[in-house]
């Protein structure tokens, strides 16, 4: 059954933001990487995964192109200048 599951995109997708919220709490509560890195990590993920919702859940992956290019660039420059204003505190 789980195999007949994984052959559907979305629940593939929801598995891989299942993971990396569980990836962003172990960066949050316990890790071994300086506290800069694993803040940087999870910022990440965190734009990772709203690339994902948005192309898998919100169908922006059936929309225009435009629409696409300008929820990529969103995506990218909020996403910079989070760790940007990060690194600056």
């Amino acid at each position: 059954m789980l195999t007949t599951l994984l052959r559907d995109r979305i629940t593939a997708v929801w598995f891989a933001l299942i993971a990396a919220t569980l990836a962003s709490w172990v960066l949050g509560v316990g890790h071994e990487l300086p506290q800069r890195y694993a803040a940087i990590s999870i910022i990440v993920i965190a734009f990772t995964k709203v690339h994902f919702v948005g192309r898998y859940f919100m169908e922006i992956r059936e929309a225009p192109v435009a629409l696409k290019a300008v929820f990529g660039v969103w995506n990218v420059v909020v996403g910079a200048v989070l760790i940007g204003l990060y690194l600056l505190a």
